[in-house]
């Protein structure tokens, strides 16, 4: 049987982050300043442009919510997830490493207004974030 177009769900929406790790296995979150989201936290991530590879926009969007460049090392997963209207969305993750710049964020760039933030975390300190509503979505501790 050939599986036809009525079995495609088409997902229109799509993002792409990264989870970086320092020398003490804490991860790396963003606090949003959005209205809205504003004070949760998440992994550097955002909207993936016409045209784009999600890969290479997890690059971009972690130097534009933290000013560290970094270098994806493997795909962590892609979940499908949905916003409360109802809308798709194909989240993306790589592990990545910051390149260059050690294990310490740099300065928020002036142009990110949508974090206020970033930080690393201990795995118990996320696992307690989440269950106290602090983390922007349920993916952000699906991909930590």
């Amino acid at each position: 049987m050939q599986y036809d177009k009525t079995f495609h769900i088409p997902v229109p929406l799509r993002s792409a982050g990264v989870v970086i790790l320092n020398d003490r296995g804490e991860v790396l979150l963003v606090r949003e300043g959005k209205p809205g989201s504003a004070g949760l936290w998440h992994i550097p991530a955002g909207a993936v442009e016409e045209g784009e590879h999600p890969r290479d926009t997890a690059v971009r969007e972690a130097y534009e919510e933290t000013g560290l460049t970094v270098r994806p090392l493997r795909l962590l997963d892609v979940l499908l997830g949905r916003f409360p209207d109802g809308a798709l969305i194909q989240r993306f993750a790589w592990l990545a490493e910051v390149v260059g710049e050690g294990d310490v964020p740099a300065p928020l760039p002036d142009f990110a207004q949508e974090v206020r933030e970033a930080r690393y975390f201990p795995h118990a300190e996320v696992k307690a974030m989440y269950e106290r509503g602090e983390l922007r979505m349920h993916h952000t501790w699906l991909f930590v």
